[in-house]
């Protein structure tokens, strides 16, 4: 895989070594563009500002993330841009990567302690050790991805994106407290109920939350909505969870990107 720093294709090398928060976007590529492309570069605006970056992002910056898509063979993958201080600026660096195969994402929940020195939980930002632990206490339980429980016993998101539990009063998704992710799908999937005039409740979860809900669902900006289970839950009701994840959020999803 080859990487674009400050206008030049590199191939793969060594980034500079980061100097303080590095906020970043992964994107989800379509026949070799980025069909959320303004989404990600709003906050990612948002967040430079917030941290006192520059990031004047052009015309160029969208050409070179197609050229390197194509130079990658990632028509279809996920593309990352990065904004990265260093001790010799503050570099803008795109790479890509291969897409997941999974269609149902396995979660469990975990018990690690936020660091003081992580990013703040509404900011996209390297380093990402804490949320690495997450996933990684997660996947040596079996599970995909690891849902984030703060020590209040709040369940707030997962290492790699928001969380969704369906009620009979609708969908569930835990609030913007400044401790979970804005995450870009998220807003739009929350846009596209409040056209439809659908209730969506945006509620503290519990852990046992997560065994009374019908269906679980994960979303992000590269994959959407995709339907969830816990770890160790009864397989026969997978069917139905994807079927209603899809007919739900997958619809909403379709008609807010018109994927």
């Amino acid at each position: 895989m080859s990487t674009w720093i400050d206008g030049q294709f590199v191939g793969e090398q060594k980034l500079p070594e980061r100097t303080s928060f590095a906020p970043f976007e992964t994107m989800g590529a379509v026949h070799g563009d980025v069909p959320l492309w303004p989404h990600h570069l709003a906050r990612l605006q948002a967040n430079a500002a917030r941290l006192g970056l520059p990031f004047r992002p052009d015309a160029a910056l969208h050409a070179a993330a197609r050229e390197l898509l194509r130079q990658d063979d990632q028509d279809d993958g996920v593309l990352r841009l990065l904004l990265l201080p260093s001790h010799d600026g503050v570099h803008t660096v795109l790479t890509t990567r291969p897409r997941s195969p999974t269609k149902v994402v396995q979660l469990l929940p975990t018990v690690v302690p936020r660091p003081a020195s992580a990013p703040p939980g509404d900011l996209k930002a390297e380093p990402r050790a804490y949320y690495d632990l997450v996933r990684q206490q997660a996947q040596d339980g079996g599970a995909d991805d690891g849902l984030v429980v703060d020590r209040d016993g709040h369940v707030l998101e997962t290492a790699l994106g928001n969380l969704w539990l369906r009620f009979p009063d609708g969908w569930v998704t835990p609030p913007l407290d400044g401790r979970v992710l804005p995450g870009i799908a998220r807003a739009l999937l929350l846009a596209e109920a409040r056209r439809r005039g659908v209730a969506v409740h945006e509620r503290a979860v519990g852990l046992g939350d997560l065994h009374a809900a019908s269906a679980l669902a994960h979303s992000n900006a590269v994959y959407g909505p995709r339907p969830a289970r816990l770890v160790g839950a009864d397989p026969t009701g997978t069917p139905a969870i994807v079927a209603t994840v899809d007919s739900e959020l997958g619809a909403w999803w379709r008609a807010a990107t018109k994927g």
